[in-house]
């Protein structure tokens, strides 16, 4: 690696040291009907009930310090889990924690990439240099007068030369990139990623710039994300940058399949259930937003619920909002046979959840109940791959779906995870979901 060894960098060493890069403070909740009434917790962005994962934010914290010490290019981090694990909202704090971090004299820059862009080096390169521009100009606006006038300067130098990276046309497979499509897929071999990243440097080699992928299992396995991967992982070209990427449980191994290797397996963590201990304090924090007094009666909740989440960011959600809707109903009130309520429609939702996994799944319920009543069965939970293919190879063999095929399914659909430290072994990643899975209504042989 490259090492920064001017006084100005030294500098940037000492006041890093000294102004920590603390988890942010979390947002204004919304009101109570707005969190009651809404579905999806990606469209109200970052949580206001976020807590735990400081292991996870500390594998972030330590790679973003990495950069700041002189390393041009920190690497990757990779942060993968099955659906509901509560990735996406890892990354917004992380993200968030970036954008506090920055200031006029030591720029950091959030940049978010579409994986789908990842075979285009212009296309990456573009972000960088629109999100370092953006953020120059957030900067300005609070800079003294000197420091103003040099931030203003980079947006005008950054724009001149995405104006020309957006001249040059590069396609793959006939989708069209800043140019005429090219329908035979043929990628301009002219321009190589080392190139684009080497031309950029100069534009933001003031800046620490640190990139999110999310959903990032969706990275195209193509020859052209070799060399962007390249750039992001192991030599950045003089851009002082590292990279996360946020995906389903199969991320790193299809990262792999890009051209990346020698994970630190220090940067590689398998997001599983929250501590009960996390789960409750997230459901306390709602507690105490929306209802006040009653301690004792908010215990008995929390703890209730936190339970029935078993930890999972998504169901810490949904039976938050199924107990408050239950104690909106009734004004408020945190009686005790309401909770008995409040639980039978928390464990709808979960059900709800489960089910919707179950329909992205490629093969028959049958087969997934089958799975189930076999793991159970085995120590802890785990089943081999030897152990999958045995059970699924009379349905494989019916619908014509590969193992492989059928195996990448059940990971996406959150059906499955991997073992952590014990390749090509798998298990359910909620306990309440095997037990969904064993008493579903379906007809089985004995034969598990």
């Amino acid at each position: 690696m490259v090492k920064f060894h001017s006084p100005v960098a030294r500098k940037n060493i000492i006041h890093m040291c000294q102004r920590p890069f603390p988890k942010p403070p979390l947002v204004e909740p919304l009101p109570l009907d707005g969190y009651l009434n809404r579905t999806d917790r990606a469209e109200v962005g970052r949580s206001a009930f976020f807590h735990g994962r400081d292991v996870e934010f500390e594998v972030f914290r330590n790679a973003a310090i990495r950069l700041n010490t002189g390393d041009i290019g920190g690497g990757t981090m990779i942060f993968q889990g099955a659906p509901g694990a509560g990735k996406t909202a890892l990354m917004q704090e992380c993200m968030e924690a970036v954008r506090r971090h920055s200031t006029p004299d030591d720029p950091w820059v959030a940049v978010s990439i579409d994986p789908g862009t990842l075979y285009s080096p212009v296309e990456v390169t573009k972000s960088l240099i629109y999100t370092a521009n953006a953020e120059c100009e957030r900067l300005s606006k609070e800079a003294p007068g000197g420091t103003a006038q040099r931030l203003n300067m980079l947006p005008k130098l950054g724009r001149k030369l995405y104006e020309q990276l957006s001249e040059r046309a590069v396609g793959v497979a006939g989708i069209s990139v800043g140019g005429k499509s090219q329908a035979g897929g043929n990628f301009d071999s002219t321009i190589s990623a080392e190139e684009v990243f080497r031309n950029a440097a100069p534009l933001l080699e003031k800046f620490h710039l640190v990139i999110f992928v999310d959903e990032a299992q969706n990275t195209p396995v193509a020859r052209t994300t070799r060399g962007v991967l390249d750039c992001l992982h192991r030599n950045s070209r003089g851009i002082p940058l590292v990279t996360a990427f946020f995906g389903l449980s199969d991320t790193q191994e299809v990262l792999r399949q890009c051209g990346l290797s020698r994970f630190s397996d220090e940067r590689v963590v398998n997001m599983e259930r929250l501590s009960m201990e996390d789960a409750a304090g997230s459901i306390r924090r709602m507690f105490d937003t929306y209802y006040t007094g009653q301690e004792e009666e908010k215990t008995v909740w929390v703890k209730a619920l936190a339970e029935l989440s078993q930890g999972w960011p998504q169901h810490i959600n949904r039976v938050g909002v199924a107990a408050g809707r239950v104690i909106r109903t009734n004004k408020g009130q945190l009686e005790r046979h309401l909770l008995e309520l409040a639980l039978e429609k928390g464990t709808e939702r979960k059900n709800d959840y489960y089910l919707g996994r179950l329909a992205a799944c490629s093969q028959e319920p049958e087969l997934y109940k089958r799975l189930a009543l076999s793991a159970v069965r085995h120590r802890r939970g785990i089943l081999s791959s030897k152990e999958l293919r045995r059970l699924a190879a009379e349905n494989l063999e019916e619908t014509q779906e590969s193992f492989n095929d059928f195996l990448t399914n059940a990971l996406h659909a959150g059906l499955l995870a991997p073992v952590a430290r014990l390749p090509h072994h798998y298990q359910f990643p909620i306990p309440s979901l095997s037990d969904y899975l064993r008493a579903l209504p379906v007809g089985l042989s004995n034969a598990v």
